[in-house]
């Protein structure tokens, strides 16, 4: 497979998917855990972001590493 020059697309890309899969009903998933679900799944799509904005050459922000650090946080506490 050819590497690409810029992953940035494919990293936005990625991330539209993911917020898709929260718009499908879950299939085996109780429904008591559904919420956990779709926290991992906005931690997923937060770290995409990340990722895609340092790719993009953005300055790395403090703030929103924390923001994801949160998530993580507020996950375990729930």
């Amino acid at each position: 497979m050819a590497k690409r020059e810029n992953r940035v697309k494919p990293m936005e890309h990625e991330a539209r998917q993911l917020e898709n899969l929260k718009t499908l009903d879950p299939i085996t998933t109780p429904e008591h855990l559904r919420p956990l679900s779709n926290a991992l799944l906005d931690i997923a799509i937060t770290a995409i972001h990340e990722a895609s904005a340092l790719e993009a050459g953005e300055a790395l922000s403090s703030q929103r590493l924390h923001t994801l650090q949160q998530m993580v946080t507020n996950l375990v506490k729930s």
